[in-house]
């Protein structure tokens, strides 16, 4: 007999912005998020699942309030608020766990999903009759991925077909609600060698159709701003028009899309890529002088907080060129 969804809860966790205080920058994420990632979790075949979005608990209000406006179009997302990013885990970890006791789950499901990227309208479906067939086997630990889809570039509708055995798009782990440290414990690439010798059950979802579309663009985490990958895409042996039908296969809305092209790509001060590590070192000395307070800190540790908190914020600024 099969799992049903009351023995596991099913959380799809992205990060929106934590450590971004460029309103610029949200102008255009905000708006990648609205036309591609929002739109196709709202198609699904299968929602019974909560799209979790960790967001920055000083974000630009302007930004805030548009991205509240969002998430009311859909009656499954939740937010919750972090101030560091090296906070996410954890925070997922517990707003997880806390739903699965609602519940009443023995486990907890969770997958990745990066704010500018989308997944096929039945890739839950999909993902819910695996994590069937593997709880009725007696499993409780397992994790899933979709290995086939597009690189695209959304503002030419311009794509490739590509293969990933672990890519983060959809990337899913199952576990018992004890156990729970969700999908975000493990580097995308190498959580099945880490999962597998503790005899995880490991899933490969693939077949002949593709199953997310992973967006490129100018602000993009992986750019490095030579236009390399662009130009992979636009040029590719095997590329392809990104047609209205493939588009709805995501659920995403043609006139959506084609007003994206409309809207000029930001110009960067410096490349994006590893954009959400910047300032990583940081949140590591903040998080360690209030460790060494112990909860009272003195006022030349208040002050060098606040200094390395001041550094932080400039990290996550200007990053557009207006």
């Amino acid at each position: 007999m099969g799992a049903s969804s009351s023995d596991f809860v099913h959380v799809i966790a992205t990060r929106l912005g934590i450590g971004i205080y460029d309103e610029a920058w949200f102008d255009y994420r905000l708006s990648l998020f609205e036309s591609i990632t929002l739109p196709s979790m709202m198609a699904q075949t299968s929602r019974d699942f909560t799209l979790l979005l960790g967001v920055d608990k000083a974000m630009p209000p302007t930004a805030r309030r548009r991205l509240d406006a969002i998430a009311a179009r859909a009656d499954n997302v939740a937010l919750t608020e972090v101030e560091l990013k090296s906070d996410f885990k954890r925070a997922v970890t517990t707003w997880s766990t806390k739903r699965a006791a609602e519940a009443g789950a023995e486990c907890v499901l969770t997958s990745r999903l990066d704010d500018d990227d989308a997944l096929h309208a039945g890739a839950m479906e999909r993902l819910h009759g695996e994590i069937a067939d593997c709880m009725s086997d007696g499993n409780r630990f397992g994790v899933f991925s979709f290995n086939m889809g597009t690189m695209w570039i959304p503002s030419e509708r311009r794509g490739y077909t590509r293969y990933h055995d672990s890519i983060g798009i959809g990337l899913s782990i199952l576990e018992p609600v004890g156990e729970c440290k969700t999908v975000y414990a493990h580097p995308h690439r190498n959580i099945k060698q880490r999962v597998t010798p503790r005899g995880a059950y490991v899933r490969s979802i693939e077949g002949a159709h593709p199953w997310w579309l992973y967006s490129a663009h100018s602000i993009s985490d992986s750019d490095t701003g030579n236009r390399e990958r662009h130009d992979r895409i636009i040029n590719h042996k095997y590329g392809y028009h990104v047609d209205d039908d493939m588009l709805a296969n995501f659920g995403l809305d043609v006139g959506m899309i084609n007003e994206l092209g409309l809207i000029s790509e930001p110009r960067t001060k410096a490349p994006t890529k590893f954009l959400s590590l910047r300032a990583v070192d940081l949140e590591k000395k903040i998080k360690r002088l209030r460790d060494e307070s112990r909860g009272r800190p003195s006022t030349l540790t208040r002050w060098r907080i606040a200094r390395l908190q001041r550094k932080r914020r400039a990290a996550g600024s200007g990053i557009v060129q207006l």
